[in-house]
């Protein structure tokens, strides 16, 4: 009988830890959901929000600062680039003397002109192939980039073959998508 008695003790003292660990849990999730306490964690996040917003305005506001100093450098930029009434033959002439001195051959060069919206240039697509050793082709890129016409590629496609005209076993052809602008004068 005194073995039962001992397991109805063990069982009532376990049972009061559990409700002693329930009133706990409760206290504190009481504490927790609190209305105080959700006021004080949405003033956080609020706060927190309040500053992202303000950091983004300053941002906004620098930017704003900074606009005018911007269009001044397009405009200067723009005073730089060659008129239409002369640019076509001036480009034309650039590229032409580029290719002699890399010693390559042009094989076809197409134009396309395009007015910009919104600002006083017209944009001109060059569609231009030259053949040659690489040397010549790396040396007619750089002519391109030391340029004082600007001239933004937009893509190259490289292709091999063989050229007997002019003595190399293997020659490169590579065709040029190019743009430059012009000022409307």
């Amino acid at each position: 009988m005194t073995d039962f008695k001992t397991k109805k003790r063990l069982i009532v003292g376990a049972l009061a830890l559990v409700l002693l660990a329930d009133a706990g849990l409760m206290y504190f999730n009481a504490k927790l959901s609190s209305p105080a306490n959700n006021r004080a964690r949405a003033l956080t996040v609020e706060s927190q929000q309040l500053a992202l917003v303000k950091a983004d305005v300053e941002r906004a506001s620098k930017i704003r600062q900074t606009i005018p100093d911007i269009l001044k450098n397009f405009d200067e930029f723009e005073s730089t680039l060659l008129p239409a009434s002369k640019g076509y033959s001036v480009i034309t002439q650039e590229l032409d003397d580029y290719v002699r001195d890399s010693h390559l051959v042009a094989e076809a060069q197409q134009f396309h002109s395009k007015e910009v919206s919104g600002r006083n240039l017209t944009e001109l697509r060059i569609e231009a192939s030259v053949t040659g050793d690489y040397s010549g082709i790396v040396n007619f890129l750089n002519h391109l980039q030391r340029s004082k016409n600007v001239y933004i590629v937009d893509s190259l496609a490289v292709d091999t073959g063989t050229e007997a005209t002019r003595g190399a076993a293997t020659a490169l052809r590579v065709t040029l998508h190019l743009r430059t602008y012009f000022r409307k004068a």
